[in-house]
C-alpha cells in the first residue's frame, strides 16, 4: 500500500486533540491524477467536519477541501492535464491537506503560471462561493447596498471585493471588535460590530438590503429575512452560528439550530417581493462544472486586472494545523489563512 507521507487526519469528531499530522493510505492511481501538494486553502467547513456537523463521514480521514499543487503523475485518459502542470483541486467531501493526493481529474482546475500558489489558494472556495452568491443568485446590480455577515473572513472578503467592481454599491459588514480597519481598507463603506449590530442596521437601513449574504444561520437568518428590501435576495451559505466552542458538536446543538432556522414564509416572500436563496459549492462544482470553470477563469482575469486581490491573513506549515483552526473558528483572521507543504 502506498502513502502520503504528511496528512492532516482526523481521528475522531470532536477537539483540537482528534487532528493529527501522519502518514495516510492513498488511493490507486487508476482512474485519477496524482497531485503534489505545496499550498492548501483552510475554510469554515474543516471546522465544521472536526465537530461532527456531517457525522456520516467515515473516521479517521484526511481533512481539507482546497489546495494547490503540481500534477506528478496521471492513471487516467483524460486530457486536460499532463505532468508537471499546475492545478487547483477541489473536493467538498475532503482529503486534500496531504503531501501527495490522487483525485478524480473532474476535481481538478488548470492553474495559470502568473497566477502565485497563495492566490490559486485563496481564489477558489471564497472567491467562486462569493460570485455566484452576489451575481448568480443576488443578480447584483449597480446603486444596490448588500450586507455581508463575517465581512471580514475569506468569503467576506471576496464578497467585498467583487461587489465592488459594480458600479455605486454600498458595502455594509458585520464582523468582530477590532477589525474595523482592515474592513475598511478592503472596501467595506460601513463596519458593524456584532456588540449591537441589529438594531444599528435597522436604523440606518430602514429599508434594507438589495442583496445579503449570510454564513450565520439559526436566529440571524430568520431576523435577516425581515431586512430585505423590495426585489432583493438573501443567500445563506453556512451556519457558523453552530461553532461555539473546540469540541465536538452534539446531535442536540445540530437539531437546535435546524430548530430555529425557521421555514420560509411564501406569504412574506410574495408581498415582500424578495427571495431566499441558498448555495453550496461543493454540488455547483459537481452539476454546474462549466459554468464553475468560467467563473474560476473571470476571477483569475479580474486578478490580472488588479480589481481582486486575495487577502491572506496567515500562512503556516500544514504541521501547525490546530494554530490554523483556531484563528477561523476564534473569528481571528481577516482574509484567508493557509497551510503550505514541503
Amino acid at each position: 500500500m502506498e502513502f502520503s507521507e504528511k496528512a492532516v487526519v482526523l481521528q475522531a469528531f470532536g477537539s483540537y486533540n482528534c487532528l493529527k499530522v501522519d502518514k495516510f493510505p492513498l488511493p490507486p492511481l487508476d482512474g485519477n491524477v496524482e497531485v503534489k501538494v505545496e499550498c492548501c486553502g483552510l475554510n469554515f467547513v474543516d471546522i465544521y467536519t472536526r465537530q461532527g456537523f456531517m457525522q456520516h463521514y467515515k473516521l479517521p480521514m484526511v481533512l481539507g477541501t482546497e489546495c494547490v499543487g503540481v500534477v506528478s503523475a496521471i492513471g487516467c485518459t483524460d486530457r486536460n492535464f499532463k505532468v508537471d502542470q499546475r492545478v487547483v483541486c477541489f473536493d467538498y467531501e475532503g482529503g486534500l491537506f496531504r503531501d501527495t493526493l490522487r483525485i478524480s481529474p473532474k476535481k481538478c482546475y488548470p492553474l495559470p503560471d502568473d497566477i502565485t500558489n497563495e492566490q490559486g489558494a485563496a481564489i477558489f472556495v471564497n472567491y467562486l462561493t462569493a460570485y455566484f452568491a452576489l451575481f448568480e443568485l443576488g443578480s447584483l446590480k449597480s446603486n444596490s447596498t448588500v450586507l455581508i455577515m463575517s465581512c471580514g473572513g475569506g468569503v467576506g472578503c471576496a464578497a467585498t471585493q467583487l461587489a465592488k467592481t459594480v458600479q455605486n454599491v454600498t458595502v455594509v459588514g458585520v464582523a468582530s471588535e477590532g477589525k474595523e480597519e482592515a474592513i475598511r481598507a478592503n472596501g467595506v463603506d460601513h463596519v458593524v460590530n456584532y456588540g449591537n449590530w441589529r438594531n444599528e442596521i435597522s436604523e440606518k437601513y430602514p429599508n434594507g438590503f438589495d442583496v445579503i449574504i449570510d454564513n450565520q444561520g439559526g436566529d440571524t437568518f430568520n431576523f435577516l429575512q425581515t431586512k430585505i428590501n423590495q426585489l432583493g435576495t438573501i443567500i445563506l451559505i453556512g451556519a457558523n452560528t453552530s461553532i461555539q466552542d473546540d469540541n465536538k458538536l452534539s446531535t442536540f446543538n445540530l437539531l437546535k439550530l435546524w430548530w430555529k432556522t425557521k421555514y420560509v414564509n411564501p406569504k412574506n416572500l410574495i408581498y415582500g417581493n424578495k427571495s431566499v436563496a441558498g448555495l453550496h459549492l461543493g454540488v455547483l462544482t459537481e452539476k454546474e462544472p462549466d459554468k464553475v470553470l468560467a467563473a474560476l477563469e473571470l476571477m483569475y482575469k479580474l486578478l490580472r486586472e488588479g480589481k481582486i486581490v486575495p487577502k491572506i491573513y496567515h500562512k503556516c506549515p500544514i504541521e501547525d494545523i490546530v494554530t490554523a483552526s483556531k484563528l477561523l473558528a476564534e473569528r481571528k483572521n481577516v482574509g484567508k489563512v493557509l497551510l503550505t507543504v514541503k
